[in-house]
């Protein structure tokens, strides 16, 4: 019998032992996610596949809940779904719940990545299910992030927040200070989401603090990517290239393909605003190989819109690779629809005709992104009145049913016990206590849905006027939209004069009324497209879409009448509402925060000038059209 044989098994043997010692100590093996889960992943391929060899289980198990986790930090979901079947397989023949709860989310993750949000949020509940059956703390709490996360896809950012408030906290109270870091991060993700990119990059910078460079560096990578992502979106981009190019540097030095990909991609649309297309076309090419490679559908639908508008502004010879990288885009949104890419395919491709010089395209565009707004929110809203009509349905046939159990009891109480009058009269009594409180629990939570849908409408709840996040938020949007289609647009801030006169004099219900009175006059005489927002106190913001500066008086002298008729209850009849308001029309390349200041520096000047007057913040350049 030859000796090689035995030399080999010797070999094997010899190189098992290490790797088992290093597999005995998992804890260590996990802190590792977050510094090089790249390397990390071919290292437990190995442990998964010599544990399966060897028929321990519970073995084989971690090593893939590791793996997954790992797979899941870098982005790549082209294996999940075989490592998925085979943990499940591990977990039910172990009756391991915990395992099963992680597995769960994974698997809620990977089918969100496919589009299908309906079978993921059936993933999520039943981990909630498997939480409140069993003592999973820190499962139950990432269930709440997971959640947070496919409510964000959905655009429902008012229930996400909560959601990851609350998984923050848990995360907190059990000690995981790794995975509350991690949900602060998240929370970042939320208000960026939300187009409030200062609270943002607070959270980020939040995520950061703390976190070593020698044992986190993947988690560094990734928090450094967001905060260059915010600083992006709020236009610092200086800032926000060395940012990202530092996360970059991260991502090349431990091999994360995906992370560098994502760098390469955002430092591609800061290249772009720079006017730099060519450049930011080869960045948006390498990033897509990596995510065909990956088979992230959410970024290879990015990258192609991006690629598309890239081609389109390097001139008239790219116009047809253009079109097909919009094509590509469109049939990757068929594949799996989903309301916010198609929002963000009108507007890309809005832009894509635009530089084509093809206008009637790229208006057409832009009027199917109005009109798919308007259809995502109205299905949004749709969607949650028939979840709280599920919802409390539900809640009424438990009532019921409880209540039934309870009669039940009852009646066979009154067989053994004979039925005496006084048992009759306490068991009435109690029965009548039971369903006044189950009917009490009915009417809180109807109330308590009715304040859900006051949230959800985001408006003032004293005036009835829209909201800060909301007027800020309309008045962003149509800038964008004024920009694309080359329209004016004006702002003006309104402040009510001697308003904290008002209050000291004759208190706070008629300072209220007073606001009251002005948000009812001021709106009955806005033209179509204009909108009144209450920002703060007695300070409002006024949006005048397709407006130059030549209109305003008018605007100005309407409303002004329309108020000094208006009375407000408690006050004096001869007592009349007046207000002084400052407007600026943007400039070529102005942000939407310097028009904005330049309106608020107007309204203080009519304040400085005696007030009840327009002051206007003339342009400081030559021209007052709009740039792109």
């Amino acid at each position: 019998m030859s000796a090689r044989p035995l030399l080999h098994a010797l070999l094997l043997f010899w190189l098992a032992l290490p790797m088992a010692q290093a597999a005995s100590d998992w804890t260590a093996l996990k802190q590792r996610l977050n510094d090089d889960p790249v390397s990390l992943s071919s290292e437990l391929r190995q442990l998964m596949d010599s544990y399966r060899q060897q028929g321990a289980q519970r073995d084989e198990l971690a090593a893939i809940l590791l793996l997954i986790e790992a797979k899941l930090n870098i982005e790549e979901f082209s294996e999940l779904g075989t490592l998925l079947a085979r943990g499940q397989q591990l977990a039910k023949a172990l009756a391991d719940p915990r395992a099963q709860a992680r597995l769960g989310l994974a698997e809620s993750r990977r089918l969100a990545q496919l589009g299908d949000i309906g079978a993921a949020h059936r993933a999520v509940e039943a981990v909630f299910s498997l939480a409140r059956q069993y003592p999973l703390g820190e499962e139950q709490a990432l269930a709440y992030v997971e959640k947070a996360q496919l409510l964000q896809d959905e655009s429902r950012i008012s229930e996400a927040l909560p959601l990851l408030l609350r998984a923050h906290k848990q995360f907190s109270e059990l000690g995981l200070a790794q995975a509350a870091s991690n949900t602060l991060n998240d929370i970042g993700n939320l208000y960026s989401a939300m187009d409030n990119h200062g609270e943002a990059a607070a959270y980020y910078q939040r995520a950061l603090a703390g976190l070593d460079p020698r044992h986190n560096r993947h988690a560094l990578s990734i928090r450094l990517y967001n905060l260059g992502a915010s600083l992006h979106l709020s236009n610092q981009l200086p800032q926000a290239e060395r940012t990202l190019r530092e996360a970059l540097a991260y991502s090349e030095a431990l091999k994360d393909e995906t992370g560098v990909a994502f760098a390469r991609y955002r430092l591609g649309l800061i290249l772009l605003a720079q006017g730099r297309a060519s450049q930011a076309l080869g960045l948006f090419d390498q990033a897509l190989l990596e995510f065909e490679r990956g088979d992230n559908l959410e970024m290879r639908f990015a990258s192609q819109s991006a690629r598309a508008e890239a081609l389109a502004l390097s001139g008239p010879r790219f116009s047809n690779r253009a079109s097909q990288a919009l094509n590509q885009a469109r049939v990757l949104l068929e594949s799996a629809p989903n309301p916010r890419r198609e929002l963000a395919l009108h507007e890309a491709a809005s832009r894509v005709y635009k530089a084509l010089g093809q206008y009637p395209a790229a208006l057409a565009e832009l009027e199917s992104w109005a009109r798919s707004y308007r259809t995502n929110n109205d299905q949004l809203n749709r969607q949650l009145l028939s979840e709280m009509q599920a919802r409390f349905e539900t809640e009424r046939r438990e009532a019921e049913n409880a209540l039934l159990k309870s009669e039940q009891r009852r009646q066979a109480a009154e067989l053994q016990a004979g039925q005496s009058r006084r048992l009759l009269l306490w068991l009435g009594l109690g029965f009548s206590l039971v369903l006044a409180l189950a009917l009490a629990v009915l009417l809180l939570r109807q109330v308590r849905q009715k304040r859900r849908f006051a949230d959800l409408a985001l408006l003032d709840e004293l005036t009835g006027a829209p909201n800060r996040r909301h007027i800020l938020a309309y008045a962003r949007r149509q800038l964008l939209i004024c920009r694309e289609i080359d329209q004016p647009y004006c702002l003006a801030v309104i402040d009510l004069d001697h308003f904290k006169a008002i209050n000291d004099q004759f208190g706070h219900e008629q300072g209220d009324a007073v606001l009251r009175s002005f948000a009812s006059a001021g709106q009955g005489v806005l033209r179509r497209g204009d909108r009144l927002g209450r920002i703060g106190g007695e300070e409002w913001l006024l949006v005048m879409p397709s407006t130059s500066l030549a209109e305003i008086d008018h605007v100005f002298q309407r409303m002004r009448e329309a108020v000094r008729t208006q009375s407000a209850e408690g006050l004096p009849r001869e007592l009349r509402i007046s207000f002084s308001m400052g407007a600026a029309q943007v400039q070529v390349g102005e942000s939407f925060e310097k028009l904005l200041q330049r309106a608020d520096a107007a309204m203080y000047q009519a304040k400085q000038r005696g007030r009840d007057r327009l002051c206007l913040s003339e342009p400081v350049g030559p021209s007052t059209q709009l740039g792109h």
